[in-house]
C-alpha cells in the first residue's frame, strides 16, 4: 500500500515530462524531417503544398520559368500549417517576453508599428529583386514573419542587454552607432543588387544619435521598448531609402489608400460613439444605406450627372440621416472600440482591405490567400473586404471584452492585438508599395 503513492508521483513526473512543450515540439520537427527525407509521398506533398508556392512567389520576382511551381498561392494545407505555427510562434514569444521582463501594452504595441511596416517594405523589396536566393527565400510571405520576428527580438533582447549593462552610456552610444555602420557597410559589400551608399546610411545613423542623445538622453539606453522603437524606425528608413531607388508608377495608391483607411476607422470611432452614448443606428435604415451604396458602386461606370447616380445619392443621405435620428438602445460595449489600440488594428487591417480592393479592382492583381479569395470571387468585387475585415476585429474585440481577464493574462492579449495588427498593417504597407513601384 505504501507503494502507490510512489509510483503515482513517479507517473505524474513522467507524463508532466512527456507534455513539455519544447521537447514534444522538437520531437514532431525531427520526425517531419525525417518524413521528408526519407518517404517519397511525404516529401512530394510537402514540395507541392509549402516550397513549390515559395519558389514561385521567387520566381515571379526573378524571371525565371516557374511552370514547374504551379501559382504563387496558398492553399488549403499551407494555410492550416502556417495558422499552427503561428500559435507556437505567439507562445514562445509571450514566455521570451516575460523572461526578460518586458510589458507588453500599448506602449509596447505602439513602438511595434515601425516593425510591422518594415515587414511590407522589406516584401517589396523582394519583390523589386533585392535580394537572391536563400536570402530571397525568407524575405517571401510567410517566412518574412518569421524573419521580421527575429529581427524585434534581436532588437529587444540588444535594448534588455544595455539596460543591465554597467558600461558607461557614452560607450555604449558608440558601439551602437560603430555596430550599426559596421553591420550595414558589410552587407553593402557582400550582398547583390543595389544598395544605398553607406556614408548615406552613416549620415542617417549619426543625425539620429544626436536627437536621440538631445531630446532623450541615455533614455533609450535604460528602456528596451523604446530602443526597440527607434531601431525599427532605423531599419524602415534604410529599407525604404533603398526600395525609393526604383521608379514611383503609381502615386496616388498610397493618398488614396490612406483617405479610405482613415475614413473607415474614423466612421468605427463615430459609430462606436454614438452607439455607446445615444443607441445603435436604425438597422432598417442601415439596411438601405448599405443596399443604396451598394447600388451606386454597381452603377459607378454611368454618366455623373445621370438621375440614377443622383437618386442613389440621395438615398444614401437620406438612410443615414435615419439610422441616426432613429436610433435604439444604447450598446455599451461599443465603448471599449474607442480604445486607442483597437482604433489602431481596426486602422491596419482597413489599410490592407483598401490596398487588396485597389490592387484587384483598379489595377488588376490577384489575391493569394485562400479565405479572401473565395469571397471576392463569389461577390465579383474585392469591396467586400471591407465588411469582412470589420466583422472579424469586431469579433476578436468582442470577444477579448466579454469577460475580465486575470492580470497575467493581459499580456498575452495585448501581444495578440499586435500579432493581428501585424497581419493587417504588414501585407497593407506591401500591397501599396507593390503597386505604388509596379512591381
Amino acid at each position: 500500500m505504501e507503494d502507490k503513492p510512489e509510483m503515482a508521483i513517479s507517473r505524474h513526473e513522467g507524463y508532466q515530462f512527456i507534455k513539455n512543450k519544447y521537447i514534444l515540439g522538437a520531437a514532431i520537427t525531427i520526425v517531419l524531417f525525417l518524413a521528408i527525407q526519407f518517404v517519397p509521398q511525404v516529401n512530394d506533398f510537402w514540395e507541392e503544398n509549402f516550397v513549390y508556392p515559395i519558389q514561385s512567389d521567387a520566381c515571379e520576382a526573378n524571371d525565371f520559368d516557374c511552370d514547374k511551381y504551379g501559382p504563387a498561392e496558398y492553399n488549403i494545407y499551407n494555410t492550416i500549417a502556417y495558422g499552427i505555427c503561428f500559435f507556437l510562434f505567439f507562445t514562445i514569444i509571450n514566455e521570451l517576453l516575460q523572461a526578460w521582463k518586458i510589458k507588453i501594452d500599448n506602449k509596447f504595441v505602439f513602438n511595434s508599428v515601425p516593425l510591422l511596416i518594415l515587414g511590407g517594405v522589406v516584401r517589396v523589396l523582394e519583390d523589386a529583386d533585392s535580394f537572391d536566393p536563400p536570402i530571397q527565400y525568407v524575405m517571401i510571405s510567410p517566412l518574412i514573419y518569421g524573419t521580421i520576428t527575429g529581427i524585434a527580438l534581436f532588437f529587444i533582447a540588444l535594448g534588455v542587454w544595455l539596460s543591465k549593462s554597467e558600461l558607461p552610456p557614452k560607450t555604449k552610444a558608440i558601439g551602437l552607432i560603430s555596430f550599426a555602420i559596421g553591420s550595414y557597410g558589410l552587407w553593402w559589400y557582400f550582398a547583390p543588387g543595389e544598395w544605398i551608399h553607406p556614408t548615406s546610411w552613416c549620415l542617417i545613423v549619426v543625425s539620429t544619435a544626436a536627437l536621440t542623445a538631445e531630446y532623450l538622453r541615455s533614455q533609450p539606453l535604460k528602456d528596451p521598448v523604446m530602443f526597440f522603437g527607434i531601431s525599427s524606425t532605423l531599419f524602415v528608413i534604410l529599407a525604404y531609402l533603398n526600395l525609393a531607388q526604383n521608379e514611383i508608377v503609381n502615386s496616388e495608391v498610397f493618398w488614396n489608400t490612406l483617405f479610405i483607411a482613415t475614413f473607415l476607422t474614423g466612421l468605427v470611432w463615430g459609430l462606436s460613439s454614438f452607439t455607446s452614448n445615444h443607441g445603435l443606428p436604425n438597422i432598417m435604415f442601415v439596411i438601405l444605406f448599405i443596399l443604396f451604396s451598394f447600388n451606386l458602386y454597381l452603377i459607378k461606370d454611368a454618366e455623373t450627372g445621370s438621375m440614377m447616380v443622383f437618386l442613389m445619392t440621395i438615398g444614401i443621405i437620406f438612410s443615414l440621416l435615419g439610422s441616426f435620428s432613429f436610433p435604439h438602445a444604447k450598446w455599451l460595449p461599443a465603448a471599449h472600440l474607442l480604445n486607442p489600440l483597437y482604433l489602431m488594428l481596426y486602422f491596419g487591417h482597413f489599410i490592407d482591405g483598401s490596398a487588396t480592393y485597389l490592387g484587384i479592382d483598379q489595377y488588376g492583381y490577384n489575391e493569394k490567400h485562400v479565405l479572401p479569395t473565395w469571397f471576392i470571387d463569389n461577390f465579383g468585387t474585392a469591396i467586400v473586404m471591407f465588411p469582412l475585415k470589420f466583422l472579424v476585429v469586431t469579433g476578436v474585440i468582442v470577444a477579448l471584452e466579454s469577460e475580465e481577464h486575470e492580470e497575467e493574462n493581459k499580456q498575452m492579449i495585448s501581444l495578440l492585438i499586435l500579432f493581428l495588427l501585424a497581419l493587417g498593417l504588414g501585407p497593407g504597407t506591401r500591397d501599396i508599395l507593390r503597386i505604388m513601384f509596379g512591381t
